[in-house]
């Protein structure tokens, strides 16, 4: 067939109009005019969600066909009305397409797009078609249809109830890898994998299900369950604890990992596009759906919590580690991080931590304290405002959130040093009313217990410390994380102090 170039805008939509409707009551006018005309159902609520898909940020077209490609395109969209407990009925596509794009590929793009939207229910009701100078872009929007009382938000979570998934997890991810080093198909494993990456099935009927058996909250995994469960706790004001065990992983998802040395959990914590649904129940209401309908493959993974507790997860050995928010975002520049591992014997060694650690601090540094309740976060802040000649005794913010010192650091100095404890704090609004950005961005030294609880809020750049216990009642363990390079290069000069000292 001819290139684009030589078929022109309207012989191709003469090519693609074909077959774009499946439910022929609800539209009055397709594709062919300036506008589509709909027939909405009354009493319903109308969802809109739109995606793009960007040549070379979303997909490669050395390893998707124009088809996978094209089903793909829509099942994202329609993941996100599931996610919201509602029906999918019409898309609007827009592709800007390479001059030297064939006729072929645009006609298998679009037969991908209209096999999903067939099997939904889905009318392909119109769109743009326009040149790209580089690189093909694809935009969908999709409206849908939800009755106002089976709306599910993310912010509706509440505290004792479940969470839980509706499928497998991490094999996107997994597929995604196998196609970036290539010669995959020998391997048993790689099949589900790569086909649950190039064609993703959302979770439409099961979203309905859900919305009319009592879901509180929902969300689609897109960005990894790390980061859904982090998006849901921020909506609705709660923590969340997730158990390693029980987050479901495919057999295959194993088989590739031991393969590969990577570690298979990652996958579904961090790795995104398995438009899967994350939800949260009352235990009560949960128990009753899968007795009413064993079929769906439900899998509990943890628990609606307080707020102060953050988002964390259980390890199988019954460990509980903060749990990172660190789905794909592609505005993010993801940094290598550096790590350091001390270890403390006594009190009076992580006071004196503390102490070394100030000598290397300047204005404008933040310093985020983590750990459990007595770990000793306010005594190393102690140590570190010691080292910095604060002459005042420094308490701990707990009840004041906030409390102000005056000090100088190593090169003689002033500066102001902001200790915050963030415990007491359970909802972002809060972090406004006492001025948290102002004081932060105010070019003192801030020191943050309790980061965790608003990890979407702290600045970019900054030093991570953990404090967790040892063997032995006094002895802590301190790791160090760097986000940015002025931590990276701070940490490399504390690697000293911990070789040295402890």
């Amino acid at each position: 067939m001819n290139e684009l170039t030589k078929l022109g805008e309207f012989g191709l939509i003469d090519l693609i109009k074909q077959d774009t409707i499946s439910d022929h009551g609800s539209v009055v006018l397709g594709i062919g005019d300036d506008a589509a005309v709909l027939l909405p159902t009354p009493r319903q609520l109308l969802l809109v969600t739109t995606d793009m898909l960007v040549e070379s940020v979303h997909f490669n077209l050395a390893t998707t066909t124009p088809w996978q490609l094209g089903y793909k395109a829509i099942a994202v969209n329609l993941s996100d009305i599931a996610a919201m407990g509602g029906v999918p009925r019409h898309a609007v596509v827009s592709v800007a397409l390479p001059p030297s794009t064939s006729a072929d590929f645009v006609v298998n793009l679009y037969q991908g797009m209209k096999e999903i939207c067939h099997e939904f229910g889905v009318n392909i009701v119109g769109g743009d078609t326009v040149s790209s100078p580089q690189g093909l872009v694809i935009n969908v929007t999709v409206t849908g249809e939800v009755a106002p009382v089976n709306l599910v938000r993310r912010s509706g979570a509440q505290i004792g109830d479940i969470v839980a998934v509706t499928g497998w997890l991490g094999n996107s991810a997994a597929g995604l890898d196998l196609l970036s080093v290539g010669e995959w198909e020998d391997f048993d494993f790689a099949w589900p994998l790569v086909t649950a990456h190039l064609s993703p099935k959302p979770q439409v009927k099961i979203g309905a299900i859900l919305a009319e058996a009592g879901a509180t909250s929902m969300d689609d995994i897109s960005d990894g369950l790390a980061s859904e469960a982090h998006e849901i706790a921020k909506a609705s004001g709660v923590g969340v604890t997730l158990y390693a065990a029980q987050i479901p992983l495919a057999a295959e998802l194993k088989e590739m990992a031991a393969n590969s040395g990577k570690i298979a959990l990652d996958y579904a914590l961090y790795g995104g596009e398995d438009f899967q649904l994350l939800f949260t129940m009352e235990p009560r209401k949960y128990e009753e759906l899968l007795i009413a309908q064993p079929e769906l493959q439900l899998v509990k993974v943890g628990e609606i919590v307080d707020s102060s507790q953050g988002v964390t997860l259980v390890d199988e050995a019954g460990g509980v580690q903060v749990l990172e928010a660190r789905g794909y975002n592609h505005f993010r520049e993801e940094e290598p991080s550096a790590v350091l591992v001390g270890k403390t014997t006594s009190a009076d060694e992580t006071y004196e931590f503390g102490q070394a650690l100030a000598k290397y601090l300047k204005s404008g540094d933040v310093i985020c304290l983590s750990g459990d309740l007595g770990a000793g976060k306010t005594l190393l802040s102690q140590g570190i405002a010691t080292g910095l000649q604060v002459a005042d005794v420094v308490s701990s913010p707990t009840f004041t959130v906030l409390n102000v010192y005056d000090g100088q650091t190593a090169d003689k100095k002033e500066v102001t040093i902001y200790h915050f404890d963030l415990y007491r704090l359970e909802h972002p609004a809060e972090l406004d009313d006492i001025g948290f950005d102002h004081y932060v961005e105010a070019g003192g030294i801030a020191i943050i217990e309790w980061p965790e609880k608003f990890l979407e809020f702290l600045p970019k750049e900054h030093l991570w410390l953990t404090l967790d216990y040892g063997e032995l009642p006094e002895e802590r363990v301190i790791n160090l994380k760097a986000k940015g390079e002025r931590y990276q290069m701070l940490c490399e000069e504390l690697k000293q102090v911990a070789d040295s000292s402890y």
